[in-house]
């Protein structure tokens, strides 16, 4: 009786999704739903809609409908969840977050006919600290977990692709044992810390670069993505094709999966 007495209290907060996207068109809107279920815990829930309808037929990226990129207003934290669609075409997911401060959550899915579509919210916990962080830019090579992933630059060009090549070792040996983690060699998150623009990026291996020669024909990049390996192991270098969308600094997170499960490696770069 207490715990239904509580929940009942709990406060929710709807807020309006800002597109997050630097090119492609937005064609739907998005709120979201928090029911604070305890300090630095909270219930999501996120709705997509064209003009008054909901939003309920989602194409797969990366073999989900959606994913979500939580990070923090000092760039330290990052999650990357998925959430579950349910039949009203909500999607729902719980969030614990490690501190307190005001959360970016920013939503990234594919509605079916409308192309990509990211929208971020800023979500606060606990007593937040006001302003964004100051980043210097990182060293080139950083740890994460037994590996070492390097990048050959820290320097992005704005308004144009940059390859930046990644390389992982572990032991000061290239690493033998990196798999595939949700059907790309590795999952590469960009954010613009002025602005906030979201670049989300899946980069390529050895494997992949040879059959991009057989992509006449394909429609998307995830036709491409079948070339990698069901079960691995991937090659350790990998290349990311990033197109900065302004000058600033720019946060990465590069995400991918060793023998003992997942990996983060932070950077800091530069776009000028």
């Amino acid at each position: 009786m207490h715990a239904v007495f509580a929940l009942l209290l709990a406060a929710v907060t709807t807020y309006s999704g800002v597109f997050a996207l630097p090119a492609p068109e937005r064609r739907a809107a998005a709120t979201l739903e928090v029911t604070r279920t305890g300090p630095l815990a909270a219930r999501l829930e996120i709705v997509e809609r064209a003009g008054v309808q909901t939003l309920r037929d989602y194409d797969l990226d990366m073999t989900k409908r959606m994913h979500v990129i939580v990070i923090d207003r000092q760039f330290e934290t990052f999650q990357h969840l998925h959430p579950a669609l349910d039949a009203a075409g909500h999607f729902v997911f719980a969030l614990h977050v490690p501190k307190p401060a005001t959360y970016y959550v920013y939503a990234d899915a594919v509605p079916h006919g409308l192309g990509q579509q990211v929208f971020r919210f800023d979500v606060p916990f606990g007593a937040p600290r006001a302003g964004n962080a100051v980043l210097a830019p990182s060293k080139a090579t950083v740890s994460a977990g037994p590996y070492a992933v390097t990048l050959d630059t820290l320097k992005l060009r704005a308004g144009t692709e940059t390859m930046l090549h990644a390389s992982i070792t572990e032991n000061g040996r290239p690493a033998r044992d990196l798999a595939p983690y949700l059907g790309a060699a590795a999952h590469a998150v960009f954010i613009q810390t002025q602005t906030l623009a979201y670049v989300h990026v899946h980069p390529t291996t050895g494997n992949e670069a040879e059959a991009m020669h057989g992509m006449a024909g394909m429609e998307s990049m995830a036709d491409m993505h079948e070339s990698v390996p069901a079960k691995g192991p991937l090659p350790s270098t990998m290349t990311l094709h990033v197109e900065a969308p302004s000058t600033g600094t720019y946060k990465l997170w590069l995400q991918f999966r060793g023998a003992d499960g997942l990996h983060v490696a932070p950077f800091v770069l530069v776009a000028t």
